[in-house]
């Protein structure tokens, strides 16, 4: 928890360095810790994305969300492996889910915890359910969902990604 802790003080302070004098800043140790050549991380935002919201059958009622992250990050699973960490949420509003499936996590091992986190990488699908006829009486849905992006060595803030409308 200390080690998490510590890191997101580091991020806060790179978050908000003097860009004219990156060097000797906490964004240069981040960037030297991470191996690349930019100072600028962004935020989440930066690096998942909302690729797709696909509504399935009006007869189905449900919504399939696809998130993208960027090669190198990671987000945390729904449930998260630990209380500090934020999971990946589906957020909607003025629509409520029978249930909302989050995909199948994988294992990773970041160097800020002393055990494995159940993570999701690369493409991944969240689908939400919702009763009978509630997407027929429903032209747009709004929602975001709820993501923080981490390599394996910090964890940016998290973001809310709103839903694209169609």
């Amino acid at each position: 928890m200390r080690k998490a802790m510590l890191l997101g003080a580091i991020l806060l302070k790179a978050t908000y360095a003097d860009a004219a004098s990156p060097e000797g800043s906490a964004a240069a140790s981040i960037t030297a810790a991470l191996g690349q050549g930019s100072y600028h991380l962004g935020g989440t935002a930066d690096h998942v994305r909302i690729a797709t919201v696909d509504r399935a059958e009006v007869d189905e009622n449900k919504i399939v969300v696809t998130l993208e992250i960027d090669p190198g990050f990671h987000i945390n699973a729904n449930p998260a492996s630990s209380d500090y960490l934020i999971p990946t949420t589906l957020n909607m509003t003025g629509q409520t889910p029978l249930r909302v499936i989050y995909p199948k996590p994988v294992r990773f091992k970041p160097k800020f915890a002393d055990e494995a986190l159940d993570v999701y990488e690369g493409t991944i699908r969240i689908t939400a359910e919702f009763p009978q006829g509630a997407l027929a009486r429903t032209r747009y849905l709004f929602g975001t969902v709820t993501a923080q992006a981490c390599t394996d060595v910090i964890c940016l803030p998290p973001a809310d990604l709103a839903l694209p409308q169609q």
